[in-house]
C-alpha cells in the first residue's frame, strides 16, 4: 500500500518538476525575442496548470509604461490534459530593463479562462527568483 501512495504522489510531483527546468532566464534570453517570449509564456503556463502538456499559438505585445520599464503582455493556447479543451491564458510580464544587460523580473500576472481548479499561483510567484537567476 505504502507503494502505491508513493508512485501516486510521484506522478503529481513529477510534472511540476519538470515544468520548473523549463523556466528561462531573463539575462539569457538571446537576440531571438520572439522565441524567448513563446518559452516564458510556455513555462508560465506549465507552472500555473501543471497538468497540461504544451501550449499553442503564443503570441505577444509589449509596452513600455515608463523609462527603464517593459511590460510584456503575452497569449498563449492551451489544451486541458483530461478533455482536450481549449483554453486562453493571458500573461503579463513586468521586467526592469534600465540595464540592458541586467533585466530583472518584477512580476507576473497570470488569468485564463478555465474554469476548473484554480490556476497555482505560488508556482507563479516563485517563478520570478527562477528567471532572474544569473
Amino acid at each position: 500500500m505504502k507503494t502505491v501512495f508513493t508512485v501516486a504522489i510521484l506522478a503529481l510531483v513529477a510534472p511540476a518538476l519538470r515544468a520548473a527546468d523549463d523556466i528561462p532566464n531573463i539575462n539569457k534570453r538571446g537576440d531571438d525575442e520572439k522565441a524567448f517570449i513563446a518559452k516564458l509564456g510556455t513555462a508560465v503556463v506549465k507552472q500555473a496548470r501543471t497538468s497540461i502538456k504544451d501550449t499553442t499559438d503564443v503570441t505577444y505585445k509589449k509596452e513600455t509604461p515608463k523609462e527603464g520599464r517593459t511590460k510584456f503582455i503575452i497569449e498563449a493556447g492551451y489544451k486541458g490534459a483530461i478533455t482536450g479543451t481549449k483554453y486562453t491564458a493571458e500573461i503579463v510580464v513586468d521586467v526592469d530593463t534600465s540595464d540592458k544587460d541586467k533585466w530583472e523580473v518584477l512580476k507576473i500576472d497570470y488569468t485564463d479562462n478555465n474554469k476548473g481548479p484554480a490556476f497555482n499561483r505560488k508556482n507563479v510567484d516563485n517563478m520570478v527568483k527562477k528567471l532572474n537567476e544569473k
